[in-house]
């Protein structure tokens, strides 16, 4: 496009963002990414990258410091259609310089290729849109390679049985372990169950110009010292280090702009950090907003050409969200394990995502071994009566371990992000209104895994256990893994992008965001999120040779 700004814009600069931008950068393209909030990398451009604006402080990320604030980004949920909308805060991401990964634990497995195949493996469900994702393992696993080098990733090739065969090793061995997932680790084997170190995008040892995890047991805060793998200091800081990468941080883009035909973009509209509006063209546009706020902008990006949102013509824009079912055993022991120091989960386990063969196998997810929660959690969690003898007594926060499934919710129509009629941000924007329900499916697959997530915390020595549904207290998942708004398919009236992320109408928008998940996987979504940008970059930059 002739006169633009720039040759790309990414929306966003979290897992998918990040790696979009550094790969058009290093191939040469003038990137502008446009984030949201605030830049907590003081350094971040410098030869030398030291600290961060983060720091051991719980209260400080209690306020929103880098997290989408509710009480002027406000989200509703409801349980239906015909259900009372609720304001309340549900899913807030990170809202800053690396997005949700500045303050996720770092977990970083590979999906199995039969995550892919979901539907040939587990066939139709009632009342669900199962599906197989329109490409396979093998189209994945040469970007899986070079995201895991680039953001750096610790692990043991081959300790998981049930992982799809890799290359090489990763590159970094895994960290220090700590009691509570030896011990849990140890229960497990003594099952039949197969832990291994939990593939992790945290610095077991120095690793690019990045100091190795002191194990300080803040990872949900954002690195103090930059170990933890944060798209912001590895792949945002590489693209900036090429010279073509602009930043434009504190800017909410409020629309997607195309030409009168609709089938082109030509740029977007923000409002930059004093609340004035601007308008930046490029020759493409890559949304990595999440599977919330992407179909969120893309419906506020309304026009004569897409009255019902932007490259909409399918209806499914915001349709079959996902959001994994998280379900926890918490093992309180008789011993110390101070489970709130180092990470927050150090081993993990697949034995129940592989099919067995056996009449009535039902599909679980991946499961994590440790977990781990703060003072100030505690605080707001237990009943005021008994706070000061909990924390007296400290059972609850030197005695619990916890084993808890990454459970595989299924794709619903009903379930979705559209714009709230009445409630708007401080942007002025329609505010997400989130539906979404179980499927009896989910159920079912709760029911069955609990008592084995049970039975590895006892074995493991546990003297009580307690079941913790985070759905049912929640009503909704609060994950932080948003997926499938913008699915990817084949046939443009049954998906919203193709196989590489583009959009079916629109030639030059493309989905570098966990919406494009056909289904949820069983396993932990950022890298995969971060492989499949990778991809989708590659191709952008060299249709007809997208290497890695």
């Amino acid at each position: 496009m002739a006169g633009s700004d720039f040759d790309a814009i990414v929306v966003g600069a979290g897992a998918g963002g990040g790696v979009m931008a550094y790969v058009l950068a290093a191939r040469g393209w003038k990137v502008a990414l446009i984030e949201k909030g605030r830049n907590p990398y003081p350094t971040l451009g410098d030869p030398v990258l030291s600290g961060s604006l983060f720091g051991n402080d719980e209260v400080r990320t209690r306020r929103f410091y880098a997290y989408q604030d509710p009480f002027i980004e406000p989200r509703i949920y409801r349980a239906g259609e015909s259900a009372t909308p609720l304001q309340k805060d549900l899913q807030g991401l990170g809202v800053c310089l690396g997005g949700g990964t500045v303050q996720y634990d770092g977990d970083s497995p590979r999906v199995q290729q039969t995550c892919l195949r979901l539907r040939s493996t587990i066939g139709d469900i009632e009342g669900a849109d199962v599906v197989d994702w329109p490409i396979g393992y093998d189209d994945l696993a040469p970007y899986y390679d070079v995201t895991e080098q680039a953001i750096g990733i610790q692990g043991e090739a081959g300790a998981d049985p049930f992982a799809a065969p890799r290359r090489g090793p990763y590159p970094m061995p895994p960290g220090y372990p700590p009691k509570g997932g030896l011990i849990l680790a140890t229960g497990a084997r003594s099952l039949g169950y197969h832990p291994h170190p939990m593939p992790m995008a945290v610095n077991s040892i120095y690793y690019r110009g990045r100091p190795a995890c002191v194990n300080c047991g803040f990872c949900r805060h954002g690195c103090p010292i930059n170990a933890k793998g944060s798209t912001a200091v590895t792949v945002v800081r590489d693209a900036l280090l090429t010279g073509n990468l602009t930043l434009f941080c504190e800017c909410c883009v409020t629309a997607v702009e195309t030409d009168g035909s609709g089938a082109r973009a030509t740029g977007v509209r923000y409002l930059d950090p004093n609340g004035d509006p601007k308008t930046v063209t490029a020759r493409h546009v890559v949304l990595a907003c999440n599977a919330i706020e992407t179909p969120r902008l893309m419906l506020d990006s309304r026009s004569s050409a897409w009255p019902d949102g932007l490259g909409n013509s399918s209806g499914l824009v915001g349709r079959y969200l996902m959001m994994h079912l998280i379900f926890v055993a918490i093992g309180v022991f008789d011993e110390d394990l101070r489970t709130y120091r180092g990470r927050v989960v150090t081993h993990a386990l697949a034995d129940f995502t592989v099919p067995t063969g056996s009449p009535g196998w039902l599909r679980g997810g991946y499961v994590e071994l440790g977990g781990q929660e703060g003072l100030i959690s505690q605080g707001v969690s237990y009943p005021w009566m008994l706070h000061r003898e909990l924390m007296l007594d400290g059972r609850y926060f030197k005695r619990l371990a916890g084993v808890s499934m990454m459970g595989e919710d299924m794709p619903q129509y009903a379930n979705r992000v559209d714009l709230d009629p009445s409630v708007h941000d401080v942007y002025g924007r329609a505010a997400a209104r989130i539906t979404y329900a179980r499927h009896p499916h989910d159920d079912e697959m709760i029911d069955h895994y609990f008592p084995k997530l049970a039975a590895i915390a006892r074995t493991a020595g546990a003297k009580q256990i307690m079941q913790v549904d985070m759905t049912e207290q929640l009503g909704a998942p609060d994950s932080k893994h948003l997926l499938g708004t913008t699915r990817m398919g084949i046939d443009p009236a049954l998906s919203v992008c193709d196989p590489w992320g583009r959009l079916h109408d629109v030639e030059n928008v493309w989905i570098a965001d966990g919406g494009i998940f056909p289904t949820s996987t069983a396993f932990n979504p950022t890298l995969t999120q971060q492989a499949l940008a990778w991809r989708t970059a590659a191709y952008m930059a060299d249709p007809e040779d997208p290497r890695p």
